[in-house]
């Protein structure tokens, strides 16, 4: 079976824009407004030997401020991101990023090894790497036709 592969980064990117030309782009700030931000923005890859977290996590100056633990198969981050600015809340008026306490749960694609996992911050990204279980192996099972 010869299928074609689709991007769906592409395929959002090209929603994105049709539904700007129909809608306005203001459209988008405003469904932004609209949804809750529950945490720090995250991106999950995996390549032939590693789970990679990428999450943005600006304004940490200490390891302390910062949690994470591998709760079975779930990448768990935990922490508060600081609002440095100098004005209150209120004076704010346009808010897209977030600010405040945290706890993320991130199921990894791939089972991963608890004891291989290395987590790197530098100026505000969060880089963990956890190593994917070399003794999962895929095992085909036969069918009984009768």
């Amino acid at each position: 079976m010869d299928k074609e592969k689709t991007n769906p980064m592409k395929e959002v990117h090209t929603f994105h824009k049709q539904a700007s030309e129909v809608l306005g782009e203001e459209f988008w700030q405003d469904i932004a407004e609209m949804i809750p931000k529950t945490g720090p923005r995250v991106d999950i890859y995996h390549t032939h030997t590693a789970v990679v977290v990428l999450a943005e996590i600006p304004g940490l100056s200490s390891p302390d401020q910062l949690g994470i633990f591998l709760q079975g198969q779930n990448l768990v981050l935990e922490g508060e991101i600081p609002c440095t600015y100098p004005v209150t809340e209120n004076r704010i008026t346009l808010n897209e990023r977030f600010f405040g306490p945290f706890r993320r749960v991130l199921p990894m694609p791939k089972p991963v090894c608890a004891d291989r996992i290395t987590a790197k911050y530098s100026r505000g990204l969060l880089l963990i790497e956890l190593q994917i279980e070399a003794s999962v192996q895929q095992t085909q099972i036969p069918i009984d036709f009768t």
